[in-house]
């Protein structure tokens, strides 16, 4: 199951919400090791001085060394993702938030480092996400900058949808309480009372809106099908007509959030197919694979495939470097085999059949053995004889 979702109304990284992260932190079965992704903020001047704004708090505050993955757009070289993706994979305490949600939804999509991300929280991770990353993973997001700066008409942009799987249909909505605004309404994230209420008539009838208060984190344990409301205010929840509001401390089912019966099922993304001249030259980098060169054929692969498969193909190449030079007693191999499998799955999604086959053969060749599974794929060491 998913480790806990935790979604900031603001504030992940104030003095006030030490003690909501050390609650957090304690759920974790082993050494916390936490990462902050940057993407939401990648296209800002200065984002040095929000890493070490991050950095300052976990040192100070948690006594704890974060790690950054850096991921500022789509179009980063394959090689800084990569260095991205190894972050995230060794991480358990995964943390985004300042930014653009509209900025977060576009370079987030489809990629490698998303793809990552999920797959971390999926495999047990912890997941936060404040303001600007929390809005940009609902089903509905809302343009704020592009609305309470540019003067752009209310209207919502299509999100990641990360909780989609799971039955829900959200547009969450952080700075809900917000104040700032002094002679003018700005709460519902700076959008004000009035014009929110019209951005609620544009959203389709299922949707259902979870607003979160500054300095509140709203805490999801999908394995109980519970929510928690913790730190200084509370959450509300808005379905149709209805109108529900939850103060820090309590706890709700998960149903709360559930879409309003007769809703359409939310639809699916999926990673695109190759065109057949690439085809032909994917068929070539399985054959380097097949031949026996695992971590070359990868490397020839990743300037081929797509950008949200190369840093993983380049990564894996490495790992794969390292595997084939070892000795079967040297391990250990878990983290290695791990990231092949991953691979190989994210190739299987995208189409990539033949090079997928070709990872599995390569590593028989090292006496690995894949079994698929119905929800997952397993490797195991075939016994020397």
């Amino acid at each position: 199951m998913p480790g806990a979702l935790t979604f900031f109304g603001s504030g992940e990284v104030a003095p006030g919400m030490v003690r909501v992260h050390q609650r957090l932190l304690a759920i974790l079965s082993e050494t916390p090791r936490p990462v902050f992704v940057d993407t939401p903020a990648g296209f800002e001047l200065g984002l040095e001085a929000i890493h070490e704004r991050f950095r300052d708090f976990f040192a100070r505050k948690l006594k704890l060394s974060l790690e950054i993955a850096s991921f500022r757009n789509s179009e980063e070289d394959p090689a800084v993702v990569a260095l991205a993706l190894t972050a995230i994979s060794r991480g358990n305490y995964l943390i985004a938030g300042p930014g653009s949600p509209t900025y977060a939804v576009r370079h987030w999509r489809n990629s490698a480092v998303y793809s990552a991300l999920v797959q971390r929280w999926n495999s047990g991770a912890q997941l936060l996400l404040a303001s600007s990353a929390a809005v940009a993973i609902g089903r509905h997001t809302l343009p704020v900058y592009e609305i309470y700066k540019v003067g752009e008409k209310p209207h919502w942009t299509t999100g990641l949808d990360l909780l989609g799987p799971f039955g829900l249909e959200l547009a969450i909505v952080p700075h809900w309480n917000n104040a700032e605004g002094g002679t003018h309404d700005t709460s519902a994230c700076f959008m004000g009372a009035s014009r929110f209420a019209h951005l609620e008539r544009l959203l389709p009838p299922t949707a259902v809106v979870l607003g979160i208060d500054e300095h509140t984190a709203c805490i999801f344990d999908l394995d109980r099908g519970r929510v928690r409301i913790d730190g200084k205010g509370g959450i509300t929840i808005r379905r149709g007509e209805a109108r529900q509001h939850f103060d820090a401390g309590q706890s709700i089912s998960i149903a709360e959030l559930r879409p309003i019966p007769g809703g359409s099922k939310p639809a699916s993304a999926a990673l695109g197919g190759r065109e057949d001249s690439q085809q032909i030259q994917i068929a070539q980098a399985a054959s380097v694979i097949a031949a026996g060169n695992l971590s070359g054929g990868l490397v020839r692969a990743s300037s081929l495939c797509e950008p949200g498969i190369a840093p993983l193909l380049l990564q894996a190449s490495e790992l794969a470097s390292i595997l084939q030079s070892r000795s079967a007693e040297e391990g250990p191999w878990e983290e290695l085999l791990a990231l092949l499998i991953s691979t190989r799955s994210a190739l299987r999604c995208a189409g990539q059949w033949e090079l997928a086959d070709s990872i599995r053969d390569g590593l028989q060749k090292l006496d690995f053995v894949l079994s698929n599974g119905l929800d997952e794929t397993s490797c195991s060491r075939r016994p020397t004889r």
